[in-house]
């Protein structure tokens, strides 16, 4: 199994809440699209590999305008090893960035970190994603973590549509589950801060209810330790207690368990 097939089958969010940054491994920039509770304006991009961007002379950087985005998402993005972009409301406020300005943004994409703010008051932007792999390590800020809980309960249904349709190959119907209710995502969203892993590589369905294994195994930046390690992590978890995210007669829930 390659990289680009293991990462569809878990989750793990590591939340720094605080500092409004979330690093991720199981996400990829296709599902943070899909997932957003309002459309992406335009995106200056910093490391990619898309070849039907626009170019912006003054910053020499590519861009993609808002109605050029789903091409974008729907590319071969992990192949492009890094992939590093920042929103923006306007084209003409590309014109508003001075040289340390942009030098900001040639670190932010270089080191995957912010030389000051991961905020541009320029661009007015609500997100800085820095990724490796994409969905293998991105690190996402937000202006808004209101973001993140939409994106946490959007992201829950599409990985188990993709993954029932990668098992159940057969199925020609597009599977559809329910968005989970913002507490419940705001609950996940507080797990983070403890290193969330959603498991659905052992997502059990019965004809009556879903479960889904929910872990909080700590904080991580190497994704292949998180990976390779994971069923030892899953297994300190559990010396505590760990938690299921259920799917029961169309309504979500979550259940301790001992």
């Amino acid at each position: 199994m390659s990289k680009a097939d293991e990462i569809r089958d878990i989750v793990y969010i590591n939340g720094h809440v605080n500092k409004k940054c979330f690093i991720t491994y199981g996400i990829e920039f296709k599902e943070f699209y899909h997932s957003l509770p309002t459309p992406l304006a335009n995106i200056l991009l910093l490391k990619h590999g898309f070849e039907d961007s626009d170019y912006h002379y003054q910053t020499h950087m590519d861009y993609v305008e808002e109605e050029q985005i789903h091409l974008l998402a729907e590319d071969d993005v992990y192949n492009y090893g890094d992939f590093c972009w920042i929103d923006f409301e306007d084209i003409s406020s590309l014109d508003l960035l001075e040289p340390q300005d942009i030098a900001a943004l040639l670190y932010l994409g270089h080191l995957k970190k912010p030389l000051n703010s991961p905020f541009n008051n320029k661009l007015g932007n609500q997100f800085v994603y820095l990724a490796h792999d994409d969905g293998f390590y991105n690190k996402i800020y937000f202006r808004d973590v209101y973001d993140m809980k939409h994106i946490l309960s959007r992201i829950i249904p599409l990985k188990m549509s993709a993954i029932k349709q990668k098992r159940f190959v057969f199925r020609r119907k597009k599977l559809e589950y329910p968005i989970l209710p913002l507490v419940l995502a705001n609950t996940l969203l507080t797990l983070t801060n403890d290193g969330l892993f959603i498991d659905f590589e052992h997502m059990v369905q019965s004809r009556k209810d879903i479960k889904i294994p929910l872990y909080t195994i700590g904080d991580f930046d190497d994704m292949n330790e998180m990976y390779n390690d994971r069923f030892e992590h899953k297994e300190m978890s559990k010396l505590q207690a760990h938690l299921v995210l259920t799917h029961k007669e169309l309504e979500w829930g979550i259940e301790e368990v001992q």
